[in-house]
């Protein structure tokens, strides 16, 4: 009778454990059991959102270039009556035309902003572009290519860097003729002389065109038509870092050789290229005793923008010392 009293509350303690330890094995199922939901649930909404951000990344907008954006800029706030399409070869291109508003007629101004620049750019072409007609010029404004992709040459060696520029810049200098030899008859159009007021690499382009007019090479970008005086404002050849300073040697050499009239205009405060190449064009210009070639610095207090009244003054004094 003993043994039985001790033995029952042995079974009950047992059975409490055993009762114990099967609920916390069915919680410790149960718990693992909604981990086991949880993570399938989250791979599947991955694998379902996954596609959508792909299809956003693809969705998403590149940058625009920045001829087209100037050239969606010119026809949305410039006059429609002032805006012409130009076709040059195969491409068209935007000009901005405004007529002289003086009794007599002088000629015409081709104005040529700088690459990446727009054809009202601030610094100023957009001044001249509505200056110069209150002082008897018909002004043409083109809009330039955008700066070749790719260039100028991060290769390690100059010879590498030449192979590289040497195509794009080519290529470049074809565009480039085109559009200005159909501006330049288009400017015939008009009475008088016809000038063209250049800026930065494109202005340098322009010298090397002119220059190149008289090389029998098929592949060498030509100009059929010149103009009878040029001016340039804060010129330069831009080039990877080991070729800067012979392409400024040699648009130095052009620039004493050409013989139409250029006036080389450049600021106090300006690219540092600009102001490293200004000395090179004057020293070739005094040896070749170019007679009708004047250089003058700016005084300016914006870096890079040219002081209006003196720029015109510069223009207007420069033309009347040649006779126009």
């Amino acid at each position: 009778m003993p043994i039985k009293l001790f033995s029952l509350p042995c079974i009950i303690l047992l059975t409490v454990s055993v009762l114990a330890l099967n609920t916390q094995a069915f919680e410790e199922s149960k718990a693992t059991e909604k981990t086991k939901e949880s993570t399938a649930t989250e791979q599947a909404k991955t694998k379902t959102d996954s596609p959508n951000k792909e299809q956003e990344k693809e969705q998403q907008p590149m940058p625009i270039n920045y001829g087209v954006q100037h050239t969606q800029d010119l026809k949305h706030y410039i006059a429609a009556e002032r805006v012409k399409p130009l076709l040059a070869g195969p491409e068209s291109y935007l000009t901005l035309e405004q007529k002289f508003t003086t009794a007599n007629s002088k000629g015409v101004a081709i104005l040529l902003p700088d690459w990446q620049q727009g054809a009202t750019n601030p610094k100023a072409i957009n001044f001249l572009r509505k200056a110069l007609p209150k002082h008897g010029w018909t002004t043409i404004t083109i809009q330039p290519h955008d700066k070749p992709e790719g260039y100028p040459s991060t290769a390690l060696t100059a010879t590498e860097q030449q192979e590289q520029n040497t195509p794009l810049i080519t290529e470049y200098k074809k565009q480039l003729a085109a559009i200005l030899t159909a501006t330049m008859n288009k400017a015939k159009e008009h009475p008088g002389i016809v000038i063209v007021i250049a800026q930065g690499n494109n202005g340098a382009f322009l010298v090397d065109l002119l220059s190149e007019n008289t090389e029998p090479a098929d592949d060498v970008a030509k100009l059929t038509t010149a103009p009878n005086a040029l001016v340039l404002l804060s010129s330069y050849r831009r080039g990877s870092r080991d070729l800067q300073t012979q392409l400024n040697e040699d648009l130095a050499k052009n620039v004493a050789l050409l013989e139409l009239p250029l006036l080389d205009l450049y600021l106090h405060y300006d690219h540092p290229s600009v102001i490293a190449a200004i000395p090179m064009r004057m020293s070739s210009s005094a040896q070749e005793m170019k007679v009708y070639y004047r250089q003058r610095q700016l005084n300016n207090t914006l870096s890079g923008y040219y002081p209006n009244n003196e720029l015109l003054s510069q223009i207007n004094g420069w033309l009347k010392s040649i006779g126009w």
